[in-house]
């Protein structure tokens, strides 16, 4: 292994590795930056889906976005909502 010096303007124009997002993280963290605490959206569960991969899925899209998701899942849909401050005692 070799260690060289580079100049910071190098650091800070090269690109950041990360996992790409795929289309539907894409468009879930679209919605989950748009919403307000006062409103909700729910994904519909298809055919050869499950609650755990869309759960998964709202989870990292909000990791993502800085945000903390109320989830919530009803027969073929998992709700979402913005989550409650959680106040100091």
């Amino acid at each position: 292994m070799k260690i060289i010096d580079i100049d910071i303007k190098e650091m800070s124009t090269a690109t950041r590795r990360g996992r790409a997002r795929s289309a539907e993280t894409q468009e879930l963290f679209n919605v989950i930056t748009s919403l307000d605490r006062n409103t909700g959206k729910a994904v519909i569960i298809e055919k050869g889906g499950s609650t755990a991969k869309i759960r998964s899925r709202l989870t990292y899209a909000a990791k993502l976005a800085g945000k903390r998701l109320k989830i919530a899942v009803r027969d073929d849909r998992v709700m979402f909502t913005i989550a409650p401050r959680k106040r100091r005692k």
